[in-house]
């Protein structure tokens, strides 16, 4: 896996229970991917081995750098209420 300074730095350390296998996971099987303005890509997937949490991942614009990668709660309640691809 391919990973930016900024993740090894400083993203990995700050969610060090976020586990690799995972990160590839949602960019292979994002149930959204949203291009960012600044040209990055935002990949979202339901991890169930993490009670269903949503990660998220962020990638370079080659889609497969990792940039940063987060348990995202406001889209899991989004997704809740139906607002949100499951």
């Amino acid at each position: 896996m391919k990973t930016t300074r900024y993740f090894d730095e400083f993203a990995a350390q700050k969610h060090p229970g976020i586990q690799p296998q995972w990160i590839e996971y949602t960019i292979l099987n994002f149930v959204k991917r949203e291009i960012q303005d600044n040209g990055r890509i935002a990949h979202w997937a339901n991890i169930e081995a993490a009670d269903g949490r949503v990660l998220r991942v962020i990638t370079l614009s080659d889609g497969e750098t990792v940039h940063n990668a987060f348990f995202d709660r406001n889209f899991y309640k989004r997704q809740q209420r139906g607002e949100e691809p499951v």
